[in-house]
């Protein structure tokens, strides 16, 4: 069993360069990523859409190491980015950039527009206008509770006809599973199937459906041809029917399709070129089979993102540093943005390049993957942190500080050090970096907490060698709190939040490592353990059962082990109780109740904008506004007129956050405690070239004005109270006493 040095896995000392004094072909590798991020990620060109960016980053870090001065960086610069397309000038400071093409007003325009940072599995997006293509579709959709279904096979049909040949690419069915807090379980349609002349098609999708699987979702599409005017199909005889594992086929239950026409739930319209000039009719004559007709009024229209029509012959001048300045075409015309004959040898040789590289994932040993690792994250956050505005760090100068230190990294946990310290300044308590080569993770036998700015152990499956209330006092050698301090100098987060990431960090490592933990005991004295990395879970602490009653009349709610049915079964309880005292110290188990509590606490209907999703439409995190939501509860009976108290500390994160600020800015109950960790809203993600993905916010969230901040502060209770270390040693909840008090 490998023990881990904290000493090596925490080293906390940023390398010491500074833009005026690094070294000079960090200053190179800096200018390349200046120009890297605004070109991957906001040059419209076709050809960019084609390349492995971060194998791109490898190469390019590779060609500014070996660039001799300015000049040939220039030149190394050119051969890179040149092959992508027009638009992309790199110049001496004191040069000034070519002429712009006389024409840059021809229509369509094709420009970037991002909703967030797009990433798998999450509410943001990113789409070059002018430039969907194939992916234009219109289509009718439903969805089930797949609960029913699950572990079954199950079998959808129906009949599609097209009414207008020359409009449409092809009709089909679609059938998918959706899985709580999960990608899909699997998505299937008729597309290899699809015919389009103007005859009734019958199409089938069979397929199994999870055991994990929460929604069935299915319908009909209607792919729209480039010029595609007045498209139009029908659908009729739509069956969904499950096996009997006997060969034979029962029948489910789905609305009928004449409902489709109310363009309500329980059908609705989905595809990126559904429009309000989408209509739904049926149609029946005499005794033949009725039919649902979709049809497009006038020409198939785009559905964008967000409206912001791009600027024609928009660019970005910026300094590269290295004595070289850039200017990149944002907007281009749709002949612009199309690959040039003249390009297409470079670009090959560009691809043939990168496809011939080492795998970086495997490149630990390589200077310039260490770097290009830096180039691509502080990029993302550069263009895509949605929080600059009130995180104020010179992030320029991060970067080749940031640079410096990977180059020294000799292991992928030195690496992944330096990824958390570029992280650790935005403040960001979601801010996580993972290793996707690493070993299987487990948890400690024990659990920590941060108690009268010490760390102790709070539950233990090891009672032999380490016991509830025992103090840490030294880890892998280090002693505290210098051990603390190197933890949390990895930590991003509000101040008081550190000590709650770091540990949380520390409480899960590779199955193959363990830690040296100096302990203090309650009697004086003292120890040493090894404690593994082996628990499948952490140990809890103790507390009530999910919902009870305390004490006549005063009931207890952990929304963290409280899901929808069990908070349902017990809502007359709940209504009637002099009391409830909701616990919030930790993330809630179930959406359902973080939305449904909120509703019968409320007397009125609420419509509060406090989450905030960037529309960006340039670089350096140039906005069109936010697309601005909320959670829009109604009130719901029975009405909780009882007293209500929120217990909350450094665990109350995202969506449990979520719940505190309805009952902070909706004046919902009294707040005992301590701080919240100051960070809520979907979090997004990217993956760099050695394999480390990085975790961060994606989007704005504030209190319930849309305005004031809550980023970086997070709730602050009404009454504050702190565990003490002889409250732990004792087995009390001194945060859950203090509520009890309050309730009398």
């Amino acid at each position: 069993m490998v023990v881990g040095s904290l000493l090596a896995l925490l080293a906390s000392t940023w390398a010491s360069a500074s833009p005026d004094t690094a070294d000079p072909s960090h200053k190179q590798v800096a200018a390349f990523a200046r120009l890297y991020g605004v070109v991957r990620y906001f040059y419209p060109g076709d050809a960019a859409q084609g390349i492995d960016w971060n194998r791109f980053a490898v190469a390019g870090v590779t060609d500014a190491q070996q660039a001799h001065g300015s000049a040939g960086l220039q030149s190394k610069l050119n051969a890179l980015f040149g092959t992508l397309g027009p638009g992309i000038d790199i110049v001496p400071d004191t040069a000034a950039f070519p002429a712009l093409p006389l024409e840059t007003t021809k229509r369509p325009l094709v420009a970037w527009r991002y909703l967030g940072f797009p990433a798998k599995d999450t509410p943001y997006a990113g789409e070059r206008t002018s430039r969907s293509g194939g992916d234009r579709f219109v289509g009718l959709a439903n969805e089930l509770d797949a609960n029913p279904l699950r572990g079954k096979t199950i079998r959808l049909r129906g009949s599609i006809r097209a009414l207008n040949q020359s409009t449409t690419t092809g009709l089909g069915l679609w059938l998918r599973t959706d899985r709580k807090g999960k990608p899909p379980g699997f998505f299937r349609n008729t597309g290899d199937s699809q015919v389009h002349d103007l005859a009734w098609h019958d199409y089938v999708i069979t397929a199994p459906v999870g055991t994990d699987a929460s929604i069935l979702a299915f319908g009909f599409t209607m792919s729209l041809a480039g010029d595609a005017k007045e498209p139009a199909a029908a659908f009729r005889n739509l069956t969904l029917e499950v096996s009997d594992e006997h060969g034979g086929w029962k029948p489910v239950a789905i609305p009928d399709l004449r409902l489709a026409q109310k363009r309500s739930r329980p059908w609705f319209l989905v595809g990126s070129a559904a429009t309000d000039n989408t209509n739904l009719s049926w149609q029946q004559t005499g005794a033949e089979p009725g039919y649902l007709v979709l049809r497009q009024h006038g020409a198939a229209v785009e559905r964008t993102l967000f409206d912001a029509p791009p600027v024609a012959g928009k660019t970005a001048e910026f300094a590269l540093g290295a004595g070289l300045k850039a200017r990149v075409a944002l907007t281009l015309t749709d002949t612009q943005a199309r690959p040039s004959p003249d390009r297409a040898t470079a670009l090959q040789a560009l691809k043939a390049r990168l496809a011939g590289m080492p795998d970086p994932k495997t490149s630990i040993a390589s200077g310039a993957a260490r770097e290009a690792d830096i180039v691509v994250a502080w990029n993302v956050f550069r263009h895509f942190y949605p929080y600059w505005d009130v995180i104020h760090v010179d992030w320029d100068r991060e970067l080749p500080r940031a640079l410096a230190e990977a180059d020294k990294a000799d292991s992928r946990a030195a690496q992944k050090r330096t990824l958390q310290r570029l992280l650790a300044p935005l403040e960001d308590a979601h801010g996580t970096v993972f290793d996707t080569m690493g070993k299987k993770q487990a948890s400690l036998p024990i659990a920590l907490e941060p108690v009268e700015h010490q760390w102790v152990v709070v539950a233990t499956s090891v009672p032999d060698q380490a016991r509830i209330g025992d103090v840490i006092t030294s880890i892998d050698g280090v002693a505290m709190p210098q051990a603390k301090d190197q933890a949390e100098a990895l930590a991003s987060g509000q101040p008081s939040s550190l000590a709650w990431k770091a540990l949380q960090s520390l409480q899960w490592g590779p199955v193959t490592e363990a830690h040296r933990f100096g302990l203090k005991h309650a009697d004086g004295s003292a120890s040493t353990v090894s404690l593994a990395y082996a628990a499948p879970m952490t140990p809890s602490t103790a507390r009530p059962a999910p919902i009870a009653e305390l004490k006549p009349g005063i009931w207890y709610v952990d929304l963290a082990r409280t899901d929808i049915a069990l908070f349902t079964a017990n809502l007359a309880q709940l209504a009637s109780a002099r009391t409830v005292i909701y616990d919030v110290r930790g993330y809630p188990k179930d959406f359902q109740v973080s939305k449904t509590l909120p509703a019968h606490l409320l007397d009125h209907a609420e419509h509060a904008k406090w989450m905030h999703v960037p529309r960006y439409v340039g670089p350096f995190g140039e906005l069109a506004g936010y697309d601005e939501v909320g959670w829009d509860i109604q009130p719901a009976l029975p009405h909780f007129t009882s007293r209500a108290i929120f217990l909350a500390d450094g665990r109350t994160i995202s969506q449990a956050e979520a719940v505190m600020g309805y009952v902070q800015d909706e004046k919902l109950g009294t707040i005992v405690g301590a701080t919240t960790r100051g960070v809520d809203g979907n979090v997004t993600s990217f993956e760099v070239p050695l394999g480390f993905r990085l975790i961060f916010t994606g989007m704005k969230v504030t209190h319930h004005d849309g305005v004031s901040r809550y980023h970086a502060l997070g709730t602050v209770p009404d009454v504050a109270v702190q565990p003490t270390i002889a409250g732990v040693r004792a087995g009390r909840d001194e945060v859950l006493e203090a509520a009890l008090k309050l309730a009398k």
